[in-house]
Formats: C-alpha cells, structure tokens, sequence
C-alpha cells in the first residue's frame, strides 16, 4: 500500500503538490529505499537502494535511470537486473565541482523523457543538492524551488556549500563539452572507504538498538564482526593513504577511532552491552570531529 500510495504522489504531474516542492512532506520509507521525495514529475531523490528489494521498489516507481553522487560504487548488477541504467557522479559535502555539474547536465539533457532516480548515501544531503541542481540547470525548478525542495529533503544547513550551489548558481555554459555518463566512476580510495565506514557505523546503530545482537530485519549483522570491518576499514585506510595525503591530525583521528572500534568489539564480545554504547557514542564523535574539519 506504501508504493501505491507513493506512486500516486510521484504522479501528481500537474498539480500544486507537483509545481512547489515545499509541499511534500518529509522522504517516504519505501522497502529498500528511504526518504523517497518527488523533485518534479520525472525526478525523483532517496537514499541508496539497499539491497535487491530497493531496485525492485524503484523499478516498480517507474525509474528508468539511477544517478549515484555517493562515493561507493555502484550496484549495476542490480539495477540492470531490472531494467535499470546507473550514471556515477561522485561528489563531496563540500559543493559540487564544475565537471559534476556539467555531468549532471547531460543526464538531463540525454535522459529527459525517463524517470529519473537521485541518491547520495541517506537521501538528505549530497543526493538532493544534486537533484536540485540538476532541475535547477534544465530549468525544470526555480531557485526558491530548488531551495524548497532541499529543505523538504531535510539537507543540513551545515553543508553550506551544497546550498550555495543554488544560491550562488552558476549554469554551465552553452559551448561546454559535457562528459561523457559512465556507470562506475573513479572515486578516491579514501572517498570509498569512508563510505564504507559510515555504513558499517549504520550496521552498529542498528545492533545496538537490537541490545547488541543482530537485528531482525538483518539476521546477517554480527554485532562483533561489524564492530571488526571497521578496525580493520580504519587501519587500512590510514596504511594506503600516500604521503602527501592529509595531514598528522587526521591520521590521528583514524587511529583514535580505529582504537574505539577495537574496544568497542571486546565489550561486544564480553557482554558489556552498555560499555559498548557508550564507546559507539565516542566513535560518533571522532567522526563527527573528522567530518567537520575535513568534509564539509
């Protein structure tokens, strides 16, 4: 009943619902997808399809082509798998480049008679900008649209260059070459392992909520195990960083964390389930520390 009904939401063409996007309310959860809004008729934003179930939903909301701005790489078998084509357009927290934009230009611009699907990682900040951004550049929204739409989308003000890409908005100009749209785009190898780590910082929360055992949407997560993927995400990221990368601080941050993380799987282990809060509480923090003096 939740698709129809979001499918009867993401059809409303004409309607005042469909032409001021501070209408919509906050993003539908939709099985394997959340925080599912409607941008305009043919654009729709959300989080990452989680698993096969999420491509299913999307195929089912009439999606013809997906465009990823998260750093993970993509589930192409998937999307292709139903019918789907995936575009990679990788940005940051921090704005959106010049080559991004004129990316999402040509998405636009080659696939303007299908539906298409904007995710980041969540669905609230990199994956709506990008949206926005994109209507914004084929004249399919207006500046307080786009403006609207991101905050219906709940994008943090924290991210101020993400909202500075409508309010100080640049189109691309006329005579540029647009890239060329490819599945799988090269992503910094430090992009992707954070977006590993945050997803496994997800698996964790949903852990705890479950009193540190697996949760049963996801019988699969061992609370211990996922507590181990991040050591060992964290280590390899601070081995493979080259040495022109980043400076001693951040290098720090990663061993701090990756010392909760190991702490955090012995008190899993021993049963010392409010410990173990506790110290996930501390590995939010680091990353959050992280975040803000080298994400945004």
């Amino acid at each position: 009943m939740r698709i129809v009904a979001c499918l009867l939401l993401l059809s409303l063409g004409s309607t005042s619902l469909g032409q001021d996007p501070s209408k919509l309310p906050h993003g539908e959860h939709l099985p394997g997808v959340d925080n599912v809004l409607k941008v305009t008729p043919h654009v729709v934003s959300g989080s990452q399809p989680h698993s096969e179930e999420g491509f299913k939903t999307l195929k089912e909301l009439g999606i013809d082509v997906i465009v990823s701005v998260d750093g993970a790489t993509p589930d192409v078998e998937n999307a292709r798998k139903y019918g789907m084509r995936y575009v990679h357009v990788p940005i940051g927290y921090d704005g959106i480049s010049d080559e991004a934009q004129a990316t999402l230009k040509r998405v636009m611009k080659d696939f303007k008679q299908d539906k298409i699907f904007f995710h980041c990682h969540h669905g609230k900040h990199r994956g709506p900008a990008a949206a926005a951004v994109a209507c914004y550049e084929s004249g399919d929204l207006t500046e307080n649209q786009a403006l609207d739409f991101m905050r219906s989308a709940g994008t943090s003000s924290d991210y101020a260059g993400l909202w500075k890409e409508i309010t100080e908005f640049k189109p691309i100009p006329i005579t540029t070459e647009l890239p060329m749209l490819v599945e799988v785009a090269e992503v910094e190898s430090i992009a992707a392992a954070m977006a590993k780590i945050d997803r496994i910082y997800d698996h964790l929360v949903l852990c705890e909520k479950a009193a540190w055992k697996a949760p049963p949407e996801h019988a699969d997560l061992d609370p211990a195990q996922q507590a181990l993927l991040m050591q060992e995400g964290l280590h390899e990221t601070g081995r493979l960083l080259m040495d022109d990368q980043y400076d001693a601080k951040f290098r720090q941050m990663l061993t701090e964390t990756e010392t909760l993380s190991k702490k955090l799987k012995l008190q899993i282990e021993e049963g010392q389930t409010l410990e173990a809060s506790k110290t996930l509480k501390a590995v939010k923090a680091s990353c959050s520390a992280c975040h803000s003096d080298y994400r945004d």
